[in-house]
């Protein structure tokens, strides 16, 4: 498949988020695309500088039986990908220090909540905090983030003896234990 078939295969799409959990077409061999520990996308080894291209694939992207893809209607494409597809580059807290929201890479924003669970995970030696960004499409939270957010969970003072937790929405998130 050519890059420019992929590309209006996409852009005739109406929806900013399409329904990709109902498409379920055929797999398109031969197509490298991958989206590296940087969030940086590529497409046959060839970075995608483009912005708006990166953020029009990140709609039509779905996580199945392991597997992250491109869906359309016509056609999938596998995309590997290094720890996630999103990445968690800033966030927002209300005054009250109580409700969170998460910013992508990808320009999308959504509540750290019930519904967006945080959980940190061990990959090697590195502890390193998921979250549930939409469907079934997780995104990792940045270190300069993740130090923002240490700080605001002490200015919470919802931590025990063990634990730092950082309250969002009226749930409670682990942000790793006090050594």
């Amino acid at each position: 498949m050519e890059f420019s078939e992929l590309l209006k295969s996409i852009n005739s799409l109406e929806d900013s988020y399409p329904p990709v959990h109902l498409w379920n077409p055929g797999l398109c061999e031969g197509v490298e695309m991958r989206i590296d520990r940087e969030g940086n996308w590529y497409y046959q080894n060839s970075i995608i500088g483009r912005d708006k291209l990166k953020v029009l694939f990140s709609r039509i992207l779905k996580f199945e039986a392991g597997h992250y893809y491109l869906v359309t209607p016509v056609e999938k494409v596998v995309v590997k990908v290094d720890i996630a597809p999103y990445m968690i580059i800033d966030y927002e807290v209300d005054p009250e220090l109580e409700n969170i929201i998460l910013k992508t890479n990808l320009e999308y924003n959504f509540p750290l909540d019930e519904s967006h669970p945080m959980d940190l995970r061990l990959l090697g030696k590195e502890s390193i905090p998921f979250v549930k960004v939409r469907d079934q499409l997780e995104g990792f939270i940045s270190r300069s983030v993740f130090y923002g957010l240490v700080e605001l969970a002490l200015k919470q003072e919802q931590h025990s003896d063990s634990e730092l937790m950082l309250t969002s929405s009226g749930k409670q998130f682990s942000l790793g234990s006090i050594e």
